[in-house]
């Protein structure tokens, strides 16, 4: 029996504003937008007698989870709806969707809240704020509802394996979807594909219809069905080749690899920015398709996407984010999930295209030359505690979970690929086990850098998030270190 529970609040007053015109909603859910005035947000808990005196004996997390891509920092103030009393404030800044956010509550407070209720404000917002809300209690979503978390587990690792397969781990479709689907094929050896796949076949179930047609929101909010937006969105791929050879969207995935490399001579980018994200969005998806598919040419492709990567992005003992070909421009060095990124996908695609009919091509032993600099690269940059800063050679930015737990997965299934020397097996261990720390009470990754929307000012300040997309890269990181 589970010793954490969600108490889900009923939301009772809610703005009657409408979306941007431009803005929608994931399909499937509903949201409520919440602002300052007669745009709060007021919730409250209905419980009899015995029920209202066991939760209010311990202290809580009021949580709230963003329904719609929010470009803003703000405070939202968290009042009893009786007393009126001021009881915290959440902090959210540039949030995306499915992200969970909360306040942390004492006994006394959770007492207040249970009996009261809360009423939610957040005043001088330049964007609007919108939360998901009830979803007339179904059981899959209660994490993305209004609520009070309750209780300690015995093991916060167990349920982060609870909470990755389920619908909680549920993350926007693209790169931070494609965290979590990688998170989750990469648990199959270890689970078992019955208790995996079904999984798999839920968080599908969010983005494609029963023929296959690709329905979802990009991170800014807007309708991208059928569509690639960036080489960001393509990461899913990946763990749908492996899972669903037939699906039709493989063959709008490699319409839009080949249209993109057309326009930039071969290399697979967004306009004019190499990213280190197609290290994993791009080469890694395209050698999974080499393999799978027996394709030679995109094997190669796939050799070629991290070569380019390697060529831009590497210099000596720093890697870049970005780097801009007409203006020559390098950006955010030595951002931890730059790293990351650059590493996953180097390994990944170095295993992939190992185990296909094409572990012999000419540039594999650049991969497996360039997998044991940069890690022991990346090595050298570690904290006392064994992980990375958000920038990984200033350790004033402090320590950035996701970007940590990115690295260690690489070096993790490096070393279990005798890619790299087994030393580094141990020093993902331990990693694992710093990481698991960082578990919410209900298996959500913390201290996780917030996403790149709020550009390098946000990236150094310190702030840091719950993450499902984090917990994605923290279950490979599990997996490939048993």
């Amino acid at each position: 029996m589970r010793q954490i529970y969600y108490l889900p609040a009923h939301v009772v007053s809610e703005s009657k504003a409408l979306l941007p015109d431009d803005k929608q909603i994931a399909r499937g859910w509903h949201a409520v937008h919440l602002g300052e005035g007669q745009e709060q947000l007021s919730l409250l808990w209905q419980f009899q007698g015995d029920q209202l005196k066991q939760a209010a004996v311990q202290g809580s997390r009021l949580r709230i989870t963003v329904a719609l891509d929010y470009r803003d920092a703000q405070q939202v103030d968290v009042f009893l709806r009786q007393s009126n009393a001021w009881i915290g404030a959440i902090d959210i800044r540039y949030a995306y969707v499915f992200q969970p956010f909360e306040l942390l509550l004492t006994e006394e407070q959770t007492a207040a809240v249970l009996n009261e209720g809360v009423r939610l404000e957040l005043k001088n917002g330049k964007e609007p704020l919108w939360v998901f809300d009830a979803h007339d209690d179904e059981a899959s979503r209660v994490l993305f509802a209004p609520h009070l978390l309750m209780g300690e587990p015995d093991s916060r690792v167990n349920e982060a394996m609870h909470t990755m397969l389920s619908l909680s781990s549920l993350q926007p479709f693209g790169w931070m979807e494609g965290c979590v689907l990688d998170g989750l094929h990469s648990l199959q050896p270890i689970l078992g594909e019955n208790r995996v796949n079904p999984i798999l076949d839920l968080h599908f179930s969010q983005f494609f219809n029963e023929r296959g047609d690709l329905l979802y929101e990009d991170l800014h909010g807007k309708q991208a069905d059928g569509t690639f937006t960036t080489i960001e969105a393509t990461l899913p791929l990946a763990v749908i080749v492996k899972y669903r050879m037939d699906h039709p969207v493989i063959l709008k995935a490699l319409e839009f690899f080949e249209a993109t490399g057309r326009r930039n001579g071969g290399a697979v980018i967004d306009e004019d920015m190499v990213s280190a994200e197609g290290s994993y969005t791009v080469a890694y998806p395209l050698a999974v398709m080499a393999r799978q598919f027996k394709r030679q040419d995109m094997a190669e492709q796939a050799i070629a996407q991290i070569l380019l990567r390697r060529d831009c992005l590497a210099r000596e003992q720093h890697v870049y984010l970005r780097f801009h070909p007409r203006s020559q421009e390098h950006t955010f060095c030595n951002w931890a999930r730059a790293f990351a990124w650059y590493c996953l996908g180097l390994v990944k695609t170095c295993v992939e295209l190992k185990d296909s009919p094409y572990a012999n091509l000419s540039g594999i032993a650049e991969l497996e030359a360039e997998i044991i600099r940069v890690a022991q690269v990346a090595v050298n940059w570690r904290q006392p505690n064994g992980l990375w800063s958000c920038f990984v050679d200033d350790p004033t930015t402090e320590i950035d979970t996701s970007g940590s737990a990115g690295i260690s997965a690489a070096l993790a299934l490096g070393a279990s690929r005798q890619l790299l020397p087994s030393t580094y097996m141990s020093l993902a261990q331990r990693n694992l086990v710093e990481l698991s720390s960082y578990l919410s009470p209900d298996g959500i990754l913390t201290g996780v850098a917030q996403h790149n929307a709020g550009g390098m000012e946000l990236q150094r300040s310190g702030y840091r998030v719950h993450s499902q997309m984090g917990l994605g890269l923290w279950a490979q990181l599990y997996a490939y270190t048993k």
